[in-house]
This record gives C-alpha cells, structure tokens and sequence, in this order.
C-alpha cells in the first residue's frame, strides 16, 4: 500500500476505499472486482495498483483507519479498564452496524478479528498483562476472537441487550477467563 505523503495519491487512496465501501453496501464482496473499485472511485486501474496491491489491501487500511477512529475515541487507551473497553468496542461498532452488518453478510469479520489482535497489545491494560504472561498472544487472540464472536452473536440477535448489559456480560466473560 502507498505510504508516501503525495496529496494526489493520498487522495486517490481514500476515493479507492470509499468506493469499495460503498460497492459493498450494494454487492457481495467476492463479485467487487478491481474495475468495479476503479470505475466507483473514477481512477484508472493503473492508478489502483500504484496505491494498492488487492481489494483486500484496502480492505484491511479500512480497518485501520476504523482502529484510529476507535483508538480516539478510547483517548488513546491510558487507563483505560476492561469495563470502558468494552463499552468503547460495542458503542462504536454499534454505531457502525451498517458495516458491521455488511462485514457479517459477506464473512469478512475476521478483519475485525485481526485489527483486535493487532491492536489490543497496544492497551495500557494488555501491555502491563503481557508483562506478566509467558506467552500473551494467546490472551490477546482469545480476546480479539471473543470480541468479535459476541459482537456478531450480538448483532444477530438483533442487539437484545442495551451495550451496558453486553459490555457488563464481556468483561464478566473476558476476566472469568484471565488471571489478572
């Protein structure tokens, strides 16, 4: 992906994922093709390849930037609890179920998956917890799965419990199974 500072391309890059965000709200993701992205976006295919490798390239820079929206909304996560971070996780994602609803229809949730696995050592609270642990990957992939499985069982059940309830439920959950 560019990673340049060029003003042209940095904003042909967000007109790329713009267009694949919006073709997804109309089309299955495995039938967006790169022309459909670049006949949305207006570019050239060239054009495309000079900033991207694949959909899925831009795919996963959504979820980034999504993650930078959440990490400041989180107040960069400095002292921050279990508790908030579960508040934080469910009310943003609740208040992007367009695409979360999007990201179930067409199996793409293990992008949330994996942004949380990303992320999450980057806590506060998970960087003190690392410390302690031999091996940390493995709390923080059962977290990142366990987030992203009871956000989509959440959403399924058409949000049945108020975000206080499935935060309060998540962290009951989450810290039943960690040794703090």
């Amino acid at each position: 992906m560019y990673q340049g500072n060029n003003p042209s391309a940095i904003k042909s890059r967000e007109w790329i994922r713009e267009a694949l965000i919006r073709l997804l709200s109309n089309q299955l993701y495995t039938k967006i093709s790169i022309k459909d992205i670049c006949l949305e976006a207006d570019l050239s295919r060239q054009t495309f390849y000079q900033i991207y490798e694949s959909k899925e390239e831009v795919m996963a820079y959504h979820f980034e930037c999504l993650f930078l929206i959440f990490k400041e909304e989180c107040a960069d996560f400095k002292d921050i609890s279990m508790r908030e971070i579960t508040m934080q996780f469910f009310t943003f994602f609740y208040q992007e179920k367009s695409f979360v609803k999007i990201l179930i229809d067409n199996k793409l949730t293990f992008y949330l998956e994996d942004m949380f696995e990303q992320y999450l050592p980057k806590i506060d609270l998970f960087k003190k917890y690392n410390e302690k642990e031999a091996n940390p990957d493995y709390t923080i992939a059962l977290i990142s799965g366990a987030l992203t499985q009871i956000l989509i069982h959440w959403f399924d059940k058409e949000f049945d419990l108020s975000i206080e309830e499935i935060s309060k439920r998540t962290e009951e959950t989450i810290m039943a199974k960690i040794i703090w």
